[in-house]
């Protein structure tokens, strides 16, 4: 039995078209499912924790989404060891589909699914509010301060009319390019600490964002931490600092290839947690979705708890 969790109007209504694809399918391969769509902001997190409560055994759980449903699926999941994930990538960034190589055709990823070849076991990360009386938020992607979260919750914002215009003839980037380029000068830069593995504490000023990367992509592409590996038990960061803002729009193009790294004011660490005080509240993401403002978090990443299907 396979558990469909369906974001219908993922990418304006890529999701409901692709289920209409994978069902045909399923029905001509007579393969048993049960087709559960979500309607509202954290719904997917309450349908897997109805599929993980009224079903015995291991549980085949099917992600028709993009990288928000595939979050709230994963805050659904109390025991990970009961869980066989597999994904359908239909949303507009795909970031996860993207690092995985999951295949864009809906029939492809569901032969994947249906039959699949090999099995991995990813990395999730956790961020905790310390500020704030708010749960504890997990991601599979990313996670963000600063810039890129404020480019989310815009984005989130915009003109829906205008979102799924573009979204229909494939130009929904173009609207996040235009966000993207407004926020380097509208977002307020930080003084930060952050502490690496809970000993190493680094003072930065000015700083635009600090991402913390399980993948190497977000931001639809944006390869934002070129040397992640999502099965190493360690978060990826990449911290902006100190660059005058200009010169981070002429360094924007270079993240697409993942060559920003290597110019002054952009740091990298790989480590098992990083937490991060800030001298103001500012936007948080997880995989592109905003849990939260806050000026005190922690990260860290969970080991190898995420069983997928690839």
């Amino acid at each position: 039995m396979y558990h469909f969790i369906i974001n219908p109007k993922s990418s304006s209504g890529k999701g409901i078209r692709c289920w209409w694809t994978v069902k045909n399918e399923l029905d001509r391969q007579n393969i048993a499912y049960t087709a559960n769509f979500t309607k509202y902001i954290k719904h997917a997190m309450e349908l897997v924790k109805d599929i993980c409560q009224n079903n015995e055994g291991i549980k085949n759980i099917v992600v028709i989404g993009g990288d928000g449903t595939f979050n709230e699926v994963i805050n659904g999941i109390d025991n990970f060891d009961e869980i066989l994930l597999g994904y359908i990538p239909s949303g507009s960034s795909n970031d996860l589909a993207r690092s995985l190589k999951i295949p864009k055709n809906p029939l492809k990823a569901l032969a994947n699914v249906i039959k699949p070849n090999k099995f991995m076991y990813l990395d999730y990360g956790e961020i905790s509010f310390l500020d704030k009386d708010i749960e504890a938020r997990k991601f599979g992607c990313s996670s963000g301060i600063g810039y890129d979260a404020n480019v989310c919750i815009e984005s989130q914002s915009s003109s829906f009319k205008l979102k799924r215009i573009l979204n229909r003839f494939g130009l929904g980037k173009f609207l996040y390019l235009i966000i993207a380029v407004k926020q380097v000068f509208s977002t307020k830069l930080m003084d930060t600490t952050v502490i690496i593995d809970n000993s190493r504490s680094i003072k930065h000023k000015k700083v635009l964002l600090i991402s913390n990367m399980i993948h190497k992509f977000e931001g639809g592409g944006c390869k934002m931490a070129p040397h992640a590996d999502p099965t190493d038990g360690k978060l990826a960061i990449c911290l902006v600092h100190g660059l005058p803002k200009i010169l981070v729009l002429l360094l924007l193009p270079t993240i697409l290839l993942g060559k920003h790294v290597i110019f002054k004011g952009i740091e990298t660490y790989n480590c098992s947690s990083i937490e991060i005080i800030s001298n103001m509240e500012s936007t948080i993401h997880t995989d592109g979705e905003v849990p939260a403002y806050s000026s005190h978090i922690k990260v860290k990443c969970i080991p190898q708890k995420i069983r997928m299907i690839i």
